[in-house]
């Protein structure tokens, strides 16, 4: 009867009835759609209500709907930086990529463990580690010599992500812009060994499991070796490796030092003099002598967080 008599008001007056009764507005993602809103969602990371309206605005398509989505976020995520920009960054992780004979660490901070084990945190350290590894290949380095060259950050961000990727500053932003707390991309390093004698070790410590091709942790070390007997095995390599990149971790070298060198005491701080953590009977240098096969040339560890002191970029 309400409705009868409301239709003949309308009538009579010419309203439409849209005046009086709520219109709900046409559902533009059909459920033909959902496998399309699914998919943008799983891309980007973004909630489904900003994926939608990223979908209506683009008439449905796919790629143009997820790139108007991170031009978005990148844009919010500036925004958010000038915001939460001078917040302490203490936690994040160290990551470390290997490629032959060629390694790289960076260290890429946060606010909160919380966000730090967050998977588009992890990508960005994983994007960071890619870009600069290409910017380790693209770099001249002599044929004979370990190599170890250090980033800061300002240099870091105005890496790339590929040879037509994005800056890691504009993937800094959309971290930001997603994570909603201060990200920073703290610094970067690498050691490249010639390819006829040498290998490179690398350890992450850490609460992360290394199941991704970029290692990572709250500890990073590479530890550049010169291979010194002929054909030794793979396994053999990277057992050595492993245990002295993981001695580098746990006992905070600052120098190599010699094998001629003696022990100072628990405050020793040259890598082959240190008593070995795995067999503290030994030094680490008279761990290497015994097992033969391979001779430290230089090494790199990152402690998350840790305050960053000056020091050489070349071997020492």
């Amino acid at each position: 009867m309400q409705r009868a008599a409301l239709s003949a008001i309308c009538g009579a007056a010419r309203v439409p009835p849209s005046r009086f009764f709520r219109v709900s507005p046409p559902v533009v993602v059909a459920a033909a759609d959902k496998e399309a809103l699914l998919e943008l969602r799983r891309r980007t990371g973004l909630p489904f209500v900003q994926c939608r309206e990223a979908l209506r605005r683009c008439g449905g398509e796919l790629g143009q709907a997820e790139a108007w989505l991170q031009e978005q976020a990148q844009r919010q995520g500036w925004s958010k930086a000038t915001q939460v920009r001078g917040r302490r960054t203490r936690e994040g992780l160290v990551g470390l990529l290997r490629e032959g004979p060629a390694a790289v660490m960076v260290e890429v901070n946060c606010e909160t463990d919380f966000v730090a084990r967050n998977a588009e945190f992890q990508r960005l350290v994983e994007q960071a580690a890619l870009g600069t590894m290409a910017h380790c290949r693209a770099a001249a380095a002599p044929a004979a010599s370990c190599t170890k060259h250090l980033l800061q950050a300002d240099e870091l961000a105005q890496l790339r992500t590929g040879p037509e990727g994005a800056l890691l500053s504009d993937r800094l932003a959309l971290a930001i812009g997603k994570l909603g707390e201060n990200v920073t991309l703290r610094r970067a390093a690498w050691l490249r060994v010639p390819e006829e004698d040498g290998y490179i070790s690398a350890y992450a410590h850490g609460w992360l499991p290394a199941t991704a091709p970029v290692a990572m942790g709250t500890y990073g070390a590479l530890v550049a070796f010169q291979v010194t007997e002929p054909n030794p095995t793979a396994a053999t390599l990277e057992e050595v490796g492993r245990k002295v990149a993981q001695h580098v971790v746990g006992m905070a070298p600052t120098a190599v030092g010699t094998p001629q060198d003696q022990p100072r005491g628990e405050d020793e701080t040259r890598l082959l003099a240190q008593s070995f953590l795995l067999d503290p009977e030994l030094t680490l240098g008279q761990f290497l002598g015994a097992r033969g096969a391979m001779a430290v040339r230089d090494f790199l560890r990152f402690r998350c967080g840790e305050e960053i002191h000056a020091g050489p970029t070349e071997p020492g």
